[in-house]
């Protein structure tokens, strides 16, 4: 990168700034304030004390040359002055120490509250967004740096940002005092500090692309981590005895991280030793400088102490503003990145005048040539990235539908569709007659109940395990308790010592864990916590024992009463259950009518029905 384009670089990214101090501003107004007041006058006051020291080694030399030529006597008079001096300079003294001990507590009030505000504004972020981000390499990579960079930067960005304040304001005071010595002393102290920030800034860009670069091999790094102290996957490393193979691919992506950063590392200390020698040969010049000044008489032995003091002062603080300069050029780097997750937009959005959605649906849903293909492919691609084409079926108010599939993934993609989690690429889903983009999203999806085949298991309460499922009711423990009976599940968690208020898992030292059929009737317990006039259920029942199952299916026309229904479900006995069958393959509907029209087709399903009838009989 050549000097030109490295400087317009530092400008550009030193304008995060403005964007870290709104954030800080609105996080804690009153702390910031109290930082910056504690930071200036801190910054002033090793100004007053050089000045103070001044004035004190000049009286002491007045007066001790003229005890040398006359006897001293004592007069209130002649001494007030350096009494009142001492005076002042314990005060500034005592300011620095008062200074010194509050700062830290100032900034760590301020460092919490920045730190929420930047995680809260993340998560709040993660939320906003839709599905799809979710699901690209691409997204998780811009979410690892981010959660990195608001982790910690927005402090580290802060400290950096305050403390050069403090350090400007303190130099500006030392130069006002070095220029009434000689101004072209001004001169030497910016050439020594030019090529340090030249090196920072640098050394800085390398250090965060180079972060950037391995932000993949990060999250491999963690992943292989995981593989080997998480729960779900230690029955199998110990099983197949692969412990020691996860290890190596651990060292292995770690180890090549771990050697691009040693490399940068040994060229930076060779690199800033080299520049740093500079400001060394030009304070001992302007030392000796000062020194012959003083000789000559030119200058006074308190000027001498002043001047050489801030000199030195300034040049210190010189150096720290570059470093500080270099600091927050690397953390503005890393805070465009928090920027830049926190300017994600969802694609999948509440129009600004929805039309509120039906108290009762009476026309029912429609899909009318709906097709849906994966972002990154196109319609002129060939069909395998294409999940639909041209899907078109109604379902009326109160009626259920089973969805079979032959292959793919589209009966999921088919509720993430109904659910709007994705929106058709092509066609239109419309209930009354409404499309589902007019409706407002809150609204729409709490008109729709749905348990998923990965349904979420939250290491929280059975009360909140079920409550979920209506957030606005999720304390409403005869709700609760309903929908438990309903799942089948209510007489398991009565015969528990803290029946709702159990935690599940093992987060929680008392937890209880689950079996995965009693985990998917608390899921399914969820999906009928709502009140909402459409249920989908994907594949309901797949981890429950026969009895189980059996008698959810004996309550399924209860159980779904008054609503659309979706059944999803690769068990044909269960099928059976729906009014009609909807029949998928290769992203189209290859067959719908109820099991005997099916069967009496003897078309597709018809074949899977047999064959995995004969299963059984044989």
């Amino acid at each position: 990168m050549t000097h030109s384009s490295l400087n317009t670089h530092f400008l550009k990214n030193l304008s995060n700034t403005h964007r870290l101090l709104l954030l800080v501003w609105q996080s804690a107004p009153k702390w910031l304030l109290a930082m910056v007041s504690i930071t200036t006058v801190g910054a002033l006051l090793p100004i007053g004390l050089l000045y103070t020291n001044k004035l004190i080694i000049d009286w002491i030399t007045q007066h001790a040359a003229q005890n040398a030529t006359q006897s001293s006597s004592w007069s209130y008079a002649a001494w007030a002055p350096i009494f009142l001096l001492i005076v002042i300079r314990l005060a500034l003294s005592v300011m620095r120490l008062g200074l010194s001990e509050v700062r830290p507590f100032v900034s760590q009030m301020l460092s919490d509250r920045l730190s929420l505000s930047a995680t809260r504004k993340l998560l709040r972020q993660s939320i906003r967004l839709d599905l799809n981000h979710f699901e690209s390499p691409a997204f998780y990579d811009a979410l690892s740096l981010a959660t990195q960079s608001g982790s910690s930067y927005p402090v580290r960005s802060l400290d950096y940002a305050t403390t050069l304040l403090g350090q400007v304001i303190n130099v500006a005071g030392l130069l006002i005092l070095l220029v009434q010595f000689n101004p072209i002393i001004l001169v030497l102290l910016l050439l020594t500090t030019l090529p340090l920030l030249q090196k920072g800034v640098s050394f800085s860009k390398k250090k965060f692309v180079l972060n950037r670069k391995n932000t993949f091999e990060g999250r491999l790094v963690s992943y292989f981590q995981g593989l080997l102290t998480q729960q779900r996957y230690a029955k199998e490393i110990r099983l197949f005895n692969l412990g020691e193979q996860i290890l190596a691919r651990w060292q292995q992506t770690y180890g090549q991280y771990k050697n691009e950063v040693e490399q940068m590392a040994r060229a930076q200390v060779i690199g800033r030793f080299s520049v740093g020698v500079i400001p060394h040969l030009c304070f001992y010049a302007a030392y000796a400088w000062i020194v012959l000044k003083t000789v000559q008489g030119q200058i006074t032995l308190g000027d001498f102490v002043m001047y050489s003091g801030a000199f030195s002062q300034a040049q210190s603080l010189l150096a720290g503003c570059v470093q500080n300069l270099a600091n927050t050029y690397d953390a503005n780097l890393h805070m465009s990145q928090f920027f830049e997750f926190l300017s994600l937009q969802p694609s999948i959005t509440s129009p600004a005048a929805p039309v509120a959605f039906p108290e009762t649906i009476r026309q029912g849903l429609v899909l009318k040539n709906v097709g849906f293909a994966y972002q990154g492919s196109e319609k002129t691609e060939k069909t395998e990235k294409t999940v639909f084409r041209d899907i078109s079926f109604k379902v009326n108010p109160g009626e259920s539908i089973a969805v079979v599939e032959v292959n793919g993934a589209g009966k999921t993609t088919l509720v993430k569709l109904l659910t709007r989690l994705y929106e058709p690429s092509t066609g239109s889903i419309t209930i009354d007659g409404v499309p589902l983009s007019a409706f407002d999203l809150k609204e729409l999806r709490r008109n729709i109940a749905v348990l998923f085949q990965d349904f979420a298991q939250y290491k929280l309460s059975i009360q909140e395990n079920i409550g979920f499922g209506d957030i606005d009711h999720w304390e409403d423990a005869s709700r609760v308790q309903a929908a438990a009976a309903k799942a089948g599940v209510a007489d398991f968690i009565e015969s528990l010592e803290q029946r709702y208020q159990t935690n599940l898992g093992n987060l929680f030292p008392e937890g209880r864990e689950l079996s995965g059929g009693q985990w998917q009737k608390i899921g399914l317990s969820r999906a009928f916590m709502s009140s909402a006039q459409i249920l989908i259920l994907d594949e309901p029942t797949s981890a429950m024992d026969a009895i189980a199952e059996f008698d959810l299916y004996q309550r399924f026309r209860q159980l779904t009463q008054g609503k659309i229904t979706f059944f999803i479900s690769h068990r044909f006995s269960s099928v059976r259950l729906a009014d009609r069958i909807l029949v998928l393959d290769q992203g189209r509907i290859a067959e719908l009518g109820t099991h005997a029209q099916l069967m009496a087709q003897s078309g597709l399903y018809a074949k899977m029905f047999r064959l995995q009838a004969s299963g059984y009989a044989a």
